[in-house]
């Protein structure tokens, strides 16, 4: 208990960690000023004069108080004194520009430079020439500086004068030399902010201003250097005179910091590959395929699927000093993989292709489908491309199957696939659609019916409509309900080819609208990738180049 007591005699209940500070000086033997500590005192018990005095003075780090920005703010935006002129003035003139940005005083600086404070005109004035680039307003805030700051009259004179690229930093030059700012960091600060709102012109006005002021990057102008580059290529915009050289070196010290983006636009440079409307010659000063190569594969390891793609491109042509066939399909792979709609689209097609068996021809098919839904129409063309064409009367055929499906289900089933697929009276007939449904389509097995091999030979077939995969689902279903010998009502091919015929000279039907009409010839060209590659070639070259 005696303890405690004693505590809380020895230990005063100071709460400005400043005051603290001058206890301990006190305490130590440190000489200090009687008229400060009461000057806080005064400030504390709300003396307005006091408060302001020592707001100054905390924020210019004089006469026994320590330079701090923010306690010093605190003092002049109490309450009983955030509405006077003289706070205002104090806060705009004491404090640089960058400071007063930091500390989030623009309303501030506002409010002072129409209390009439020149200095805080001429600094509100260069805040909106970074922040809104209207020159305008700027000057205006300029020519009412002029009688009270020597400066100003330059500032406004350039500020007329001088055209939009030169303007700023000529500016943030004069109040440097003549007022001590950091131009850097109000540049920075700026492009900052129009970095956080996406607002590309303002921030290729504070990257330029910034090469003009430095010869060489810093690190946080790199960062934002890297962040207009990203900017300029999604809004299909160019860079406009940012020199190539700042470029260049912003983006390798910023691939050196581990920043993805930048490792990912320097190899695409370095390679000689534009980003979106920006030329490669406009951010690297020459190309480097092998660097530039292994700055791809490390963005696209990363996690920059677009990468593989690029990568894909670089090894596959045979011109290409980094050009190896084995690494471009491995490349193409994995971009198809990571979901890349072009590199489906190439894989699919270069598969079907190559393909020889059923198994294959089914491999690409998936590709390619994979790349149509997403919307690749270069893909949906080669889908087109093997499906056998069927009569247009698409509305009378359908009456036609609905009245069959009142007696005989199966084979209203059968002529539905048959015009979605595409599929001849044969396979139409002797397809299993329980066995042969795929997720994008449809496979026609071997016939065993059928004593020519090429004939009987299966057949994958794309589905070209959700209402196609639709309807072969409800086959599916349908057929693949285990039934009783006696309820069969399909029977074999003999029966079910009789069953047709019955059916269609009963209901005046036409076998053209239901089936496609193809010889031997032609469906072994579906069958075998290299036939349908000559059959469906200006199809094919169109889609592997695009």
């Amino acid at each position: 208990m005696a303890l405690n007591a004693l505590a809380a005699v020895a230990l005063p209940q100071i709460s400005d960690p400043y005051d603290y500070a001058l206890h301990l000086q006190h305490n130590e033997g440190t000489k200090m000023r009687r008229q400060d500590i009461q000057l806080r005192v005064l400030a504390r018990n709300g003396d307005i004069g006091a408060r302001l005095e020592v707001g100054r003075r905390y924020l210019l780090g004089i006469d026994g108080f320590p330079k701090h920005s923010s306690t010093g703010i605190d003092y002049l935006t109490h309450p009983s004194v955030c509405d006077l002129p003289t706070a205002l003035v104090l806060i705009a003139e004491c404090l640089s520009l960058d400071e007063l940005l930091l500390l989030g005083q623009q309303e501030a600086l506002r409010k002072a430079a129409l209390a009439g404070s020149a200095l805080a005109q001429l600094k509100f004035g260069t805040y909106l020439l970074t922040h809104t680039g209207k020159k305008s307003e700027a000057a205006a805030y300029y020519a009412r500086a002029v009688d009270g700051e020597a400066c100003a009259a330059k500032a406004l004179a350039i500020c007329e004068s001088v055209g939009d690229s030169e303007r700023l930093p000529r500016i943030l030059r004069l109040l440097t030399d003549d007022k001590k700012e950091k131009n850097y960091a109000i540049v920075e600060f700026a492009a900052r902010e129009a970095q956080a709102a996406g607002d590309l012109p303002r921030l290729r006005l504070c990257v330029h201003a910034a090469t003009a002021l430095m010869s060489k990057p810093t690190s946080a102008i790199s960062e934002l250097v890297v962040a207009l580059v990203q900017l300029a290529e999604h809004a299909n915009a160019s860079l406009q005179g940012i020199p190539v050289e700042f470029i260049q070196a912003s983006l390798e010290m910023q691939n050196g910091h581990g920043n993805l983006d930048a490792t990912y636009t320097l190899g695409r440079a370095l390679s000689g590959i534009p980003c979106g409307p920006i030329p490669s010659s406009s951010l690297s000063d020459s190309s480097n395929l092998r660097k530039g190569t292994a700055l791809l594969l490390r963005a696209a390891d990363a996690g920059r699927d677009e990468a593989w793609l690029h990568l894909y491109t670089l090894n596959a042509d045979h011109r290409c000093s980094v050009a190896n066939p084995q690494m471009a399909r491995f490349f193409l792979e994995k971009a198809a993989e990571c979901g890349q709609t072009e590199a489906q689209r190439k894989l699919g097609a270069l598969m079907l292709r190559e393909s020889g068996s059923i198994v294959e021809s089914e491999q690409a098919i998936g590709w390619l489908y994979r790349s149509a839904r997403q919307g690749d129409l270069h893909a949906k063309q080669l889908l087109n491309s093997l499906v056998l064409p069927v009569s247009d009367s698409a509305k009378e055929a359908n009456v036609a199957i609905e009245e069959l499906d009142r007696s005989d289900p199966w084979l209203a089933m059968r002529l539905r696939l048959a015009r979605h697929f595409g599929l001849t009276k044969l396979e139409a007939l002797a397809v299993n659609p329980a066995e042969g449904k795929r997720p994008w389509g449809l496979v026609v097995g071997r016939n065993p019916f059928i004593a020519q091999i090429r004939l009987a030979a299966p057949r994958a077939i794309p589905a070209l409509s959700d209402e196609a995969l639709t309807d072969l689902e409800r086959a599916a279903t349908l057929f693949g309900r285990p039934r009783l010998s006696g309820s069969d009502s399909e029977g074999d091919l003999r029966r079910r080819s009789l069953n047709q015929r019955r059916a269609f000279e009963r209901h005046h039907l036409h076998e053209s609208m239901f089936f496609a009409t193809a010889g031997s010839v032609v469906l072994d060209s579906f069958r075998v990738g290299p036939k349908w590659a000559f059959r469906a070639r200006h199809t094919l070259q169109l889609a592997l180049a695009a």
